[in-house]
């Protein structure tokens, strides 16, 4: 865990958060998206054509990412409303949909109803993520906020990964233990919404008289037009966004990508594909994110991207290798440098907006950045299913090739990251000097 010690006043808040998130974690290990994929392509194989199945797999791999596409509609009804309450109540949504997702029988109608509830539980999840937003920046100050956001992280990636492994070994003995295992996380979830309803949020009177009155954003409600102006006007944030669609791409990519290798290519049981694709990385981030959060609250996002996203061209480009040669043993190192990359991925993702935000204006870039992820999680993974699908037709020999597609984004995006890093360093050297 975080070794430093924090502020006497954040150490006050950070309690309830912890014993809030950790419950919500296991809620989260059981929609964990690589779990739900390998479940799709076992439990539901043969209900379906197989191009509907890898399909209905790419859905609830990839519902983590592009249910983010209704943040701006969450950041806009959560403009001036108590942030605690608004977040309990998601919570309970996403209790809800858990519920549902342990009902449905194994058969056509059964896997479009997981689907469904799958996306309207990750929908619920997409609201508290943003709202959540101006919690903690309101909370901790930018000076230790990754050592905070670090500890919650990291118990609660910890416990994410341990219930979705503890989930995929249960499928390997029983087919209907995924029934009492999502039951377990609804209830979870229910709990922590009962706890997170009594959070405090310091300055939350004034932190919602600013949000009414907030101008820079021309009006209350964040609408597309008022998304495009924000990226108009702010052009470091619309750099950071734009190297973002296109790293994200990969990242967003490779999971889909990978559940269905792996389920198709490689003789791994269905215990193994999800601790590859989902328990193993989250249990490496959990001892790699210290590291990442003490980098973090030192450096501006540009240069901490800059040296982070290289971390998933290695994860990227030892997965795609253990698919060319066929060598499963390949597969855990490339899943633990995943789990290095996801930790300080986590991190910038969730605190890297407040480098170009205000108080008053953080669960609005929040929303901005949430709902871009949804826009390229709506498109990347169904595009790189389809690619994989494609090489199929056209040779199966070529399939194992696929994963040279998310490896081409992301190491786009990280040389991105580096360019903008450097002019911006430039930029700043020019300006100290001019003031000397």
């Amino acid at each position: 865990m975080v070794k430093q010690r924090l502020p006497r006043m954040a150490a006050a808040l950070v309690p309830r958060e912890l014993t809030s998130w950790s419950l919500s974690a296991v809620a989260l290990g059981a929609l964990e998206g690589g779990l739900l994929g390998v479940m799709v392509e076992h439990q539901f194989a043969g209900v379906a054509s197989p191009g509907v199945v890898h399909l209905a797999a790419a859905v609830v791999t990839a519902a983590p990412s592009f249910t983010n596409l209704s943040s701006f509609l969450f950041a806009s009804l959560a403009v001036g409303r108590d942030k605690p309450a608004l977040i309990s109540q998601l919570m309970g949504i996403m209790a809800v949909s858990l519920a549902i997702m342990a009902l449905p029988g194994i058969n056509a109608v059964g896997l479009t109803v997981f689907c469904f509830a799958t996306v309207v539980a990750r929908t619920a999840w997409t609201g508290v993520l943003t709202i959540r937003a101006a919690v903690w920046r309101t909370n901790y100050h930018r000076d230790w906020r990754g050592r905070v956001t670090a500890r919650i992280v990291q118990l609660s990636s910890l416990l994410v990964g341990a219930y979705s492994m503890l989930v995929g070994f249960l499928l390997d003995w029983r087919v209907w233990t995924f029934r009492p295992a999502f039951i377990l996380g609804a209830a979870c979830a229910l709990a922590a919404a009962q706890v997170y309803r009594k959070a405090r949020v310091r300055r939350h009177r004034r932190l919602l008289t600013a949000e009414r009155e907030e101008k820079t954003l021309q009006g209350r409600r964040l609408t597309v037009s008022v998304l495009v102006s924000v990226l108009r006007k702010n052009k470091e944030f619309r750099q950071y966004m734009t190297s973002m669609m296109i790293f994200g791409g990969g990242n967003l990519m490779l999971i889909p990508m990978l559940v269905v290798l792996l389920s198709e290519r490689m003789d791994l049981s269905q215990w193994q594909q999800v601790v590859i694709t989902s328990s193993l990385p989250l249990v490496a981030l959990c001892f790699s994110i210290p590291y990442w959060a003490r980098l973090l609250d030192q450096l501006h996002i540009f240069s901490y991207r800059a040296i982070q996203c290289w971390y998933f061209v290695g994860s990227s480009a030892l997965f795609a290798l253990a698919l060319i040669l066929g060598s499963s043993a390949l597969l855990w190192p490339a899943s633990i440098i995943l789990g290095g990359a996801y930790a300080g991925g986590n991190l910038g993702w969730n605190l890297g907006h407040d480098d170009f935000s205000s108080d008053s204006t953080a669960a609005h870039y929040m929303a901005i950045h949430v709902t871009l992820t949804g826009l390229r999680g709506m498109i990347v993974p169904f595009v790189g299913v389809g690619f994989y699908q494609f090489l199929v037709a056209k040779a199966p020999h070529y399939a194992s090739y696929a994963l040279l597609l998310p490896l081409l984004l992301n190491t786009a995006g990280s040389i991105s990251f580096v360019l903008i890093h450097m002019q911006r360093k430039q930029r700043l050297a020019g300006e100290h000097s001019a003031q000397e």
